[in-house]
């Protein structure tokens, strides 16, 4: 039996606060469970050294499905991931906007000062189709990706060769 969707994506983050309003009004997500980790029990569960502790901000979109969570742990922080997309691990966070509204969630996220990669743009990818998509990198450096996927009938219609755009 599979496992269900992805229930949430944690993110370290520099500033707990800056980086909740930042996702806030880039996302329109909701503010939910704030609360502080640690103690024994989290330390085992996650495999964290003795005496780790954070901060902690859910953000919840339109379902309780994929929601993020922000943790500003103690200590001092650092990116270590610097090789893009050789590195290891996540490479990115991508979330689908309808195609009428990604220019303003472009726009929006130009205006909350994140380095945006370019506007965006309408991209072929093979036996599928037009999106249009860009990237930006949060307040910290972490690259997320906004997507607007074409219809199935549109999918359906691109691979028959019925459209030509």
């Amino acid at each position: 039996m599979p496992v269900s969707e992805v229930h949430h994506v944690a993110i370290t983050v520099s500033d707990l606060d800056r980086a909740a309003d930042f996702y806030e009004k880039a996302l329109g997500y909701k503010k939910t469970l704030r609360t502080d980790v640690g103690g024994p029990g989290i330390e085992e569960s996650l495999g964290l050294p003795k005496g780790t502790t954070g901060k902690v901000q859910y953000l919840q979109g339109p379902t309780q499905i994929g929601q993020l969570e922000l943790i500003e742990w103690n200590g001092t922080k650092k990116r270590t991931a610097t090789a893009g997309h050789l590195e290891l691990g996540t490479f990115l966070l991508s979330f689908q906007v309808p195609r009428d509204e990604i220019a303003e969630v472009h726009q929006r996220l130009v205006d909350l000062g994140a380095e945006c990669i370019r506007p965006p743009q309408r991209v072929l990818l093979e036996n599928y189709g037009y999106i249009t998509a860009f990237a930006a990198r949060d307040l910290d450096g972490n690259l997320l990706e906004f997507v607007s996927l074409p219809s199935r009938e549109e999918i359906l219609a691109f691979r028959s060769g019925e459209d030509a755009n």
